[in-house]
């Protein structure tokens, strides 16, 4: 009952105590009350002077920022509709559908790893982009490795080619816009992305939203009548030495149903066709690319093959499944084969 007696004064000496001795322990020996006591007298000071004595120590009045973010609940909601939007696309990109408005003959041209720059066999570049911007029923993929995009400890090597950066992007822009092929789709490779920047500035200046995407891509052409489905990568996953087109192999056995299996990467060329175990007629095939004399090549003793840098595949919507895809190894040639079947029909 004593407690409740307590006045303002008593109180007001129980906090000096503390805040003199620092502890609540050291302050009750001194004041001779016991332990439980003091702790008791102390915390009804709190309640009554401690608001007080923090205004009272505080002379300044300090100013209150809001926070310097949106609340968590805001991120989370903020970071879902992201992830809903970044999960559209994806989905999007999978086996999305290019539409063929006539069922007549149609040349897709898989586009081996140009590498536009001092290697690149600018005569035979320059002959197929020909072809490819004059011949009636072709659309073309680019398997990716534009330019060199030297990037990271591989970026000395500007110091051995008599070409910039800058000179890089001016002929990707050439050969996006200016060379008047009609693209389908363009795969960035790993030298697109050795200096990410590059292929930044390729979705920059993509005016015509021609599909860009990362390594690979799985569409369908979808003509009037059929439908050809298309996996082209930079490269799929597995190699062998004994046979050049072991990836394209491994991807129909444990991936995805397609008619054509293409990959670029490895600057070597092979063609396969044959009815797999599905009872479909599938194509394997390798596209070789532009560039020659490269000296990691001939320091690793790779060889330089001489044909193959790009691959056109003749399709025949409305012949039998083992006469529907024709692929070349020369784009003249296809390109030649595809004008006469168009003109026959």
């Amino acid at each position: 009952m004593a407690q409740r007696g307590l006045t303002d004064d008593q109180l007001r000496q129980t906090l000096e105590l503390v805040e003199t001795h620092g502890t609540v322990a050291e302050a009750s020996i001194e004041s001779g009350l016991n332990r439980s006591t003091f702790e008791s007298r102390y915390r009804r000071a709190l309640d009554r002077f401690g608001s007080d004595i923090e205004e009272q120590k505080n002379e300044a009045v300090l100013p209150t920022f809001p926070d310097e973010d949106i609340s968590t609940p805001e991120i989370i909601s903020h970071l879902k509709k992201r992830w809903e939007q970044k999960h559209a696309h994806e989905q999007a990109k999978r086996w999305f559908d290019i539409k063929i408005k006539s069922d007549n003959c149609y040349g897709l041209v898989v586009v081996g790893d140009p590498h536009l720059g001092t290697h690149t066999n600018w005569g035979l570049l320059e002959r197929d982009v020909q072809i490819m911007a004059t011949t009636p029923g072709i659309g073309a993929i680019n398997i990716g490795d534009t330019v060199n995009n030297w990037g990271m400890r591989l970026i000395q090597l500007y110091a051995d080619e008599d070409i910039s950066r800058k000179t890089e992007r001016q002929l990707a822009k050439w050969f996006l816009k200016d060379a008047e092929i009609p693209w389908l789709c363009w795969l960035h490779g790993n030298h697109d992305t050795m200096h990410s920047e590059f292929s930044t500035y390729l979705k920059a200046i993509n005016v015509r939203q021609i599909p860009m995407i990362d390594w690979q891509a799985k569409f369908k052409l979808v003509f009037p009548s059929a439908t050809i489905r298309v996996d082209a990568a930079h490269n799929h996953k597995g190699t062998s030495i004994y046979n050049p087109l072991h990836g394209q192999r491994r991807a129909d056995l444990w991936g995805e149903n397609a008619d054509i299996f293409v990959a670029g990467h490895h600057h070597t060329w092979a063609l396969q066709q044959h009815e797999n175990a599905g009872g479909e007629v599938v194509v394997y095939s390798r596209c070789r690319g532009y560039k020659f004399h490269d000296e990691y090549a001939n320091v690793h003793q790779f060889n330089e093959e001489q044909f193959g840098s790009s691959i056109i595949f003749v399709i025949d919507p409305a012949a039998s499944a083992n006469t529907r895809v024709k692929p070349f190894a020369d784009l003249k040639e296809g390109a030649e084969f595809l004008t006469w079947k168009r003109n026959r029909s």
